[in-house]
């Protein structure tokens, strides 16, 4: 082969490798770990996203299988309430209404339920201001009425409770028996005393048992005398 063969084959094969060279696609560059992180982030973001596509789809599929009116829910404990009772009149032909019920309310007691217990009416005598010598002797009386239930008998007293004596020995006796809706008059013989001025004393009703009551909105007022001194 001579030199001129040699050289034509020579570039020959390096034209085909060219050739071949350039026919061929280019190799793949490696990616940066900059571009691997951003690719992974992206596939996340995607993959929680169809994942909430889901969940949505799934409770709209759930809703939309619920009826409308659901059945309200029995009770099997619940109380039941008391009817109320109802007082009904009776008939105007026989007289003026009164109340029936089948189960009777309960009253409080009336004040004039009690045992002891009195109205004060009026002083039937000297009264409150009244002016007396020094060492007078004088009556003083009360108009009283028995609003109680019980009897005042001859072992019932007037007993002091506050104030001046006035020469007694702080008690006096009823004199009669005093029955329930009776007025009568309770009195006390009473000294003045010596030194002039104005005094007071007060008094109560007392039972046997040794009890007191007075007169008033809780029976806590005695019966009052009230005197002036002069000479």
């Amino acid at each position: 082969m001579n030199k001129k063969s040699l050289i034509l084959i020579i570039s020959g094969v390096i034209i085909a490798a060219l050739v071949l060279g350039a026919c061929q696609a280019p190799a793949e560059q490696p990616m940066s770990e900059a571009e691997m992180a951003q690719q992974v982030a992206a596939t996340r973001a995607a993959i929680a996203t169809q994942n909430s596509i889901e969940t949505l789809v799934a409770k709209v599929t759930e809703l939309s299988i619920q009826p409308t009116n659901p059945p309200c829910p029995t009770c099997p404990a619940c109380p039941t309430q008391p009817a109320a009772t109802v007082a009904m009149p009776t008939s105007q032909v026989t007289g003026s209404p009164q109340p029936t019920a089948t189960t009777a309310a309960q009253q409080p007691p009336a004040e004039g339920g009690r045992c002891l217990q009195f109205d004060f009416l009026g002083d039937a005598s000297y009264p409150p201001g009244s002016v007396v010598s020094p060492g007078e002797r004088f009556t003083k009386s009360w108009l009283v009425k028995n609003t109680g239930t019980c009897e005042w008998t001859r072992e019932f007293d007037l007993v002091m409770s506050g104030g001046e004596a006035f020469g007694t020995n702080q008690r006096a006796d009823i004199k009669n028996v005093v029955y329930p809706g009776d007025t009568v008059e309770l009195w006390v013989e009473m000294i003045a005393p010596q030194t002039p001025g104005t005094y007071y004393s007060y008094w109560m009703l007392s039972a046997p048992d040794g009890s007191r009551v007075g007169y008033g909105p809780s029976q806590q007022w005695g019966l009052g005398v009230t005197i002036e001194v002069r000479n």
